[in-house]
């Protein structure tokens, strides 16, 4: 089986199980004469502007947030998931901030279908979540990616809270040498920095 192939029916299955999560992305035949197919986003579901397959089996995206890039299909998977999942969360957090804007700042419970309308897009974005393989880093923005390239060998990530909050992201770690107290890139964090050199700003 030829590598285009094989990457076409690694995203059939990939959005196959998208869909059944509630999650409806198309596979088309490109509008692009130097691609294959273009992958549509679902109804009511921002996450990509443009994404189309290459013939050497790469992906070329433009998402919401004014990035593209180019990648292969494990890096394509996670993105897909991750981004999917953070639009619904995003979603959700905005119907509680109008909620909440609604009602002054005062503690007033949602109406029962908003409220089951919230929890199911929060259940939907844990349930997408689930499906990303232990090994896969997580997005970064621009802040995370400075701090980590900035780290030097045996130094030590400051505020202490950014250490903290990089080493539950699981891209750093705490080591100790001798009397020394540093920290490093774990295999996720230097995964999640190849990850992000493959990304550029249009704006």
């Amino acid at each position: 089986m030829l590598k285009i192939e094989k990457t076409l029916q690694s995203v059939r299955d990939l959005l196959d199980r998208l869909g059944k999560e509630g999650v409806e992305f198309t596979l088309t035949e490109s509008e692009y004469s130097d691609c294959i197919a273009d992958i549509h986003n679902p109804n009511k579901a921002y996450v990509f502007l443009e994404c189309s397959i290459r013939p050497n089996g790469t992906f070329v995206w433009l998402d919401y947030d004014h990035h593209k890039g180019v990648c292969d299909f494990d890096e394509f998977r996670m993105r897909i998931i991750t981004l999917t999942a953070d639009e619904y969360l995003d979603r959700a957090k905005d119907k509680r901030k109008q909620w909440n804007d609604l009602c002054d700042g005062t503690d007033t419970p949602m109406p029962d279908s908003l409220a089951a309308a919230v929890s199911d897009m929060e259940d939907k974005a844990n349930r997408l979540k689930a499906l990303l393989e232990p090994d896969d880093p997580p997005l970064l923005d621009g802040r995370d990616i400075a701090i980590l390239k900035e780290l030097k060998p045996y130094g030590v990530v400051k505020p202490a809270e950014e250490s903290q909050r990089l080493r539950e992201l699981g891209v750093l770690e705490r080591r100790y040498y001798i009397d020394q107290v540093f920290d490093a890139l774990t295999d996720k964090g230097e995964k999640a920095l190849k990850f992000a050199s493959h990304v550029e700003r249009t704006v």
